[in-house]
């Protein structure tokens, strides 16, 4: 890479796009092993004999682990950044699945998996990356992280229907086998040689902007409008942003809306498999559900930089909506049902991976946005994880997932009150400019 301070020329292209690409990657590892239990799921069940309930209760401690993890894993995002961070997760996260392979008992895969995986993956997954790449974009901060989260699509697009065909082949136990190389071999040598914490540490600004035009009317047709002076100057530590109603605002908007994500996403191949189709019919529509989703963190990053972080969460949510109706629709014959399910939640669900940062760093943005973050991410971590075991246990107790679709429409609906109501709008914002030349 060339520096911007080389015989004062600005390099070819912008070093946060390396960062965005490797984060791509890793989320895509990362999240194609934390999706692909909803297939081990019914493979560990078969296997043990033991109620969804049960086996939704391991999910739910993995995800418990993660958020709580998540307060180190911002913590050393802030201080060492993800080249230390990231790799160090996937040492531990290798080292869980190989000790999953290997369980015997519900309380093996409380440890293995759902403690010690989960903060494993907590290191290398969302919460981290969150509390870096935001700070390399100021303008396109929703895009960015968009394209990063991108890969928690086509990671669940090609890792879930592999671990499916892997389990059928040879078995669950060694499919966490190969999971854990994967993990070791490509995420972790990838971020020592290409992650960086900040633009700074390359002598580089957000967004790749050239210092000495700092004082020259922008060519550019959108600039990041600061509307509240007053809270965007705060130098904003863990203990002055939970005295706040925006942080709890925040938090509940994470909590509510990880109860609908997390709890879909676990049990919808339960849920097309209970409407009678194959589950490696259902496994492909989750592939799909994942590959559109990709595509929905992208638009909708976008987006929200471009008509607000507000408007576009409403939008999603009512995708998320119509998606769960289709999929509460399904019968054995139910034709183009799923695939309109997995169209209309994956992308209305592919908003909350970059939407979600992206609000809170136009609140929160500064030297301790990682801690905070990873604090306000403890919300989503309860929330997905409670979400989890009661739809399965509701599907234990009564025979479907029918109360659990009417919970995910309330949940999801205050997940959008609660966003409103902290106002990301009302500190930073896009706005338009003409296009003019430089003095």
């Amino acid at each position: 890479m060339v520096s911007e301070t080389v015989a004062g020329k600005r390099p070819l292209f912008f070093y946060g796009w390396v960062v965005v690409a490797v984060g791509f990657v890793t989320l895509g590892i990362a999240f194609g092993i934390w999706y692909s239990f909803s297939v081990f799921f019914l493979a560990i069940i078969k296997n043990f004999g033991w109620s969804r309930a049960a086996a939704s209760s391991i999910f739910s401690v993995f995800i418990i682990s993660q958020a709580l993890t998540g307060l180190l894993a911002g913590h050393l995002q802030d201080r060492f950044g993800p080249r230390v961070v990231i790799p160090v997760g996937t040492v531990i996260l290798s080292i869980c699945l190989a000790l999953t392979s290997q369980a015997q008992s519900l309380w093996h895969f409380y440890m293995a998996y759902g403690v010690f995986a989960g903060a494993g993956v907590s290191l290398l997954a969302f919460s981290s990356h969150s509390a870096f790449i935001p700070k390399w974009f100021e303008r396109k901060r929703g895009l960015a992280l968009g394209i990063a989260m991108s890969g928690i699509g086509f990671g669940m697009l090609l890792l879930v229907p592999l671990v499916e065909k892997s389990i059928t082949a040879y078995g669950w136990r060694a499919t966490y086998l190969y999971l854990s190389g994967l993990v070791l071999f490509v995420a972790g040598p990838l971020n020592v040689i290409f992650s960086r914490r900040r633009p700074e540490d390359l002598n580089l600004r957000p967004n790749g902007d050239d210092p000495e035009e700092k004082d020259k009317i922008s060519r550019r047709s959108m600039i990041v409008k600061v509307v509240d002076q007053n809270w965007a100057n705060q130098d904003w530590t863990l203990k002055k942003a939970i005295s706040t109603q925006r942080f709890w605002s925040l938090l509940m908007a994470f909590f509510f809306g990880s109860w609908v994500y997390q709890g879909v996403l676990l049990h919808a191949i339960s849920a097309m498999v209970d409407c009678g189709l194959q589950r490696e019919s259902a496994a492909y529509y989750f592939g799909i559900l994942g590959i559109v989703g990709a595509g929905g963190k992208i638009l909708f990053g976008y987006l929200s930089d471009v008509l607000g972080r507000e408007r576009i969460t409403v939008l999603a949510g009512i995708f998320v909506v119509a998606g769960i109706f289709c999929l509460m629709g399904m019968t054995a014959g139910t034709g183009l049902l799923p695939l309109f399910f997995a169209i209309l939640f994956g992308l209305g669900y592919g908003a909350a991976a970059p939407v979600f940062p992206s609000v809170s760093a136009d609140i929160f943005l500064g030297n301790s946005f990682g801690l905070i973050f990873a604090v306000i991410c403890i919300g989503g971590g309860v929330g997905g994880s409670l979400g989890a075991f009661i739809s399965g246990y509701l599907r234990d107790v009564s025979g479907s997932y029918s109360f659990s679709f009417y919970l995910y429409f309330i949940s999801i609906f205050l997940s959008c009150l609660f966003i409103c109501l902290a106002g990301p709008g009302k500190v930073r914002r896009m706005v338009l400019l003409k296009r003019m030349r430089s003095m």
